[in-house]
């Protein structure tokens, strides 16, 4: 059902007050002026067509209507406050509520947490993975990091940086060009993924790798463990690879290529002028600008320019609702 009330300012006003018995210490407990909760008072007063107050009083005595109201009304306003006190509590356990698509949290995200404590120790991160979208609105998350090619869905979106493909193997193949490594090793697939071997052979100009042969996983980066093992060649993504590759842990077969798809960072509306939210905001931009390129390794393939840097998080315009295809989680 409506509910029909006045101004909550002109309530709290007239609660403040009767509690009290004072416009000059209710005007202290809601920070205004006094002349302001008399105005809020008379406002209401108005509304309602009954006067709350005895106006020949020498001090603030209720009328019977204003002693019906106030014991209505302050059982109320306890009972919000009690309210937003557990749900402050709940969040000062939680901390940042972060939902991260799992290779980017394992591969990127976690190395670089004891950077974010050494730059934040009070700041508490609670992060998950999931494949499945998540819901901003349900209370459980705060912002969500995704791979798509759009915004979908509701929260506000950011686009991070672009991904970039790029073919790896192991060691055993270092300088072989990626067309030859396919021919001495079998492709590996990321089966959920929207762009894999086909988006790569096709910014290439080159013939896919057969789709049914190989290896499949569902997430990029058990594909890029296997190349690591030397069970195939992977469809690597920036830049959640680039640890591995600097390592020498995989062997980059030729420059990136950059896909349709980008990271997002989605926010609940509001969480980026929370503190908490615009510090972990700021952070993860730094990070990824800063970010090096790989050198790729000698390719006889046709190869694309590199992006440039991506923007700072304080220059991320709230990206339009799109319907789309479902985002990425691998």
């Amino acid at each position: 059902m409506a509910h029909d009330l006045p101004p909550l300012s002109s309530l709290r006003a007239f609660e403040a007050a009767g509690r009290l018995g004072s416009l000059v210490e209710a005007a202290k407990e809601l920070g205004v002026t006094a002349s302001a909760v008399s105005h809020g008072i008379r406002a209401l007063e108005d509304r309602l067509g009954v006067a709350l107050f005895a106006r020949n009083a020498r001090k603030l005595v209720l009328t019977p209507a204003g002693a019906d109201l106030l014991g209505e009304a302050t059982p109320a306003f306890e009972g919000l406050s009690r309210a937003m006190n557990r749900l402050r509590r709940g969040r000062s356990r939680a901390g940042l509520r972060v939902s991260a698509a799992p290779t980017f949290a394992a591969r990127w995200l976690l190395p670089r947490l004891p950077q974010l404590r050494r730059r934040h120790p009070g700041l508490s991160v609670s992060i998950t993975t999931e494949h499945a979208w998540v819901e901003l609105g349900d209370g459980r998350f705060d912002m969500a990091i995704r791979m798509s090619r759009e915004p979908v869905g509701p929260g506000e979106w950011h686009r991070l940086v672009p991904v970039r493909l790029v073919p790896v193997g192991p060691v055993s193949v270092t300088g072989i060009p990626v067309q030859e490594a396919l021919r001495r090793l079998a492709p590996i697939h990321v089966t959920p993924a929207s762009e894999d071997w086909a988006a790569w052979a096709a910014a290439q100009d080159v013939p896919s790798p057969d789709g049914a042969t190989g290896l499949h996983f569902d997430t990029i980066h058990m594909a890029t463990d296997a190349a690591a093992q030397g069970l195939g060649i992977a469809l690597a993504r920036l830049p959640t690879c680039a640890a591995d590759l600097a390592s020498g842990r995989l062997a980059i077969l030729g420059k990136p290529v950059e896909g349709n798809t980008s990271y997002w960072l989605v926010t609940r509306p509001g969480a980026l002028r929370q503190a908490e939210g615009r510090l972990f905001a700021a952070w993860l931009g730094e990070e990824l600008r800063r970010e090096p390129s790989p050198a790729a390794a000698p390719s006889q393939v046709k190869t694309v320019a590199l992006p440039g840097r991506i923007q700072p998080v304080r220059d991320l315009r709230r990206a339009p609702r799109r319907r789309a295809a479902p985002p990425c989680s691998a």
